[in-house]
């Protein structure tokens, strides 16, 4: 999956934008990570009494030279895209969502459209 400047997740209703004047030390404070590739990576557990390790998780990858933007829901080893709206017993789930990317959103790391 490429890098975008917009994404929209699997069965939800929310476009999110990438703030092309992103600052690197915004993804820092909202708990981003350098990958190996030089990316920044953030993973939260959308089933938190699993642990990050077994459970379902979001995905947002920034890419190294901040010009797009990656988000996903993955299952626990992150091989594959897991669609959390049509999963049985969402509702927390959609709440952690909704949840971590508002953050992005209120830090202005994403636009929502």
């Amino acid at each position: 999956m490429a890098f975008e400047t917009t994404v929209k997740v699997v069965g939800d209703s929310v476009t999110y934008r990438f703030n092309p004047q992103l600052k690197k030390y915004a993804l820092g404070d909202t708990g981003f990570v350098t990958n190996n590739a030089g990316a920044y990576v953030m993973q939260r557990s959308l089933e938190p009494a699993k642990g990050l390790a077994k459970a379902i998780k979001l995905k947002v990858v920034v890419d190294k030279d901040l010009s797009g933007v990656k988000i996903k829901t993955v299952n626990p080893n992150g091989a594959a895209t897991v669609n959390i709206f049509n999963h049985k017993d969402n509702a927390e789930m959609i709440e952690l969502y909704r949840f971590y990317l508002n953050e992005l959103v209120e830090r202005e790391i994403l636009f929502a459209e």
